[in-house]
């Protein structure tokens, strides 16, 4: 029989997480407001595409994606004041300049006939950076005090995934001669280089540091 005396541990024998996580409150509002600057360019580039774009197929997956981006940005504006960042506009911002540069150059393609382009930078150089980011985070935050982000972060996960298997589709059949793959090579090295510079979605240490065994550095 147990001894009511006995005092219980904190969680259930079967519950093995840990308690803290890697970041600060001060640091997942951060990267919070980063998220949402980034899904608000997401949707107002996308929605601009699903006019432009002459494939009414790729319009109307345009279309479908470009709401989930709406969704996700409103989550993290919702976010944000749970975050006690009352002011959600403030952390409203890119990472830094590079990443601002990275989305102004993802948005320049405007031409009827550049859609590989279009589509290389949304779909093999931003949404699997996002991925990175989003997993990183949910992997490295706390299921105990940080659960309704890791909710926004598997919501978001789920939805990102499904379009980068979309899009990888249709560029597959979009990208049929040597020259196609040429262009989508080209455009994809370039943005992947101004990526490369801004360090990721969040700026250095989107996905953890290996010199700081996954821990993020300090932001001056």
């Amino acid at each position: 029989m147990a001894d009511p005396g006995t005092p219980r541990t904190s969680f259930a024998p079967w519950d093995r997480r840990e308690l803290p996580g890697l970041f600060s409150v001060e640091e997942t509002a951060r990267r919070v407001g980063h998220y949402k600057w980034v899904e608000m360019k997401l949707f107002e580039l996308m929605g601009g595409w699903v006019a432009s774009v002459p494939e009414l197929d790729i319009k109307l997956r345009l279309g479908t994606h470009c709401y989930h981006h709406a969704f996700h940005s409103e989550l993290w504006h919702r976010r944000l004041p749970e975050l006690r960042e009352m002011n959600p506009e403030r952390l409203t911002v890119p990472a830094n300049p590079a990443l601002e540069a990275f989305v102004q150059a993802l948005a320049e393609p405007e031409g009827a006939d550049l859609t590989i382009e279009k589509l290389v930078g949304l779909y093999r150089v931003l949404l699997p950076h996002m991925i990175a980011a989003y997993t990183y985070h949910r992997n490295s935050t706390s299921a105990i005090t940080d659960a309704p982000t890791i909710r926004a972060l598997e919501f978001c996960l789920d939805d990102d995934m499904e379009e980068w298997r979309e899009g990888e589709m249709i560029l597959q059949s979009l990208i049929r001669t040597p020259d196609e793959v040429a262009r989508a090579a080209r455009h994809q090295m370039m943005l992947a280089n101004l990526m490369l510079e801004a360090g990721g979605v969040t700026g250095a240490g989107s996905v953890g540091s290996i010199e700081t065994g996954g821990v993020p550095e300090a932001t001056p």
